[in-house]
């Protein structure tokens, strides 16, 4: 399921750049609200004829009813769901 991997690529980014905020310009708000910006602009970008809103929605739905293409523990599951509702309520 590509879009799987197309929404773990996007939570990595979004990691990755929220990490260089938090210690490179030490959490200053100014560099939030950029990474915020611009990730808006990624998620309102339509993917292979979904948005990725929907891709992001489909695939917590996935991890919710079997847990992703992999099993995936209860802790791994939660954090997912987390790491994505991290990356995707401020921009969606």
């Amino acid at each position: 399921m590509c879009f799987q991997v197309f929404v773990r690529k996007v939570i990595e980014l979004h990691d990755k750049y929220l990490a260089y905020v938090n210690d490179c310009f030490s959490n200053h708000t100014l560099f939030h609200k950029a990474l915020k910006e611009e990730f808006e602009v990624f998620f309102n970008k339509g993917v292979a004829g979904s948005s990725s809103t929907e891709l992001l929605a489909t695939y917590c739905d996935n991890i919710l009813k079997k847990g992703g293409s992999e099993k995936m523990s209860d802790e791994a599951v939660e954090d997912m769901l987390e790491k994505e509702k991290t990356c995707s309520v401020d921009f969606v």
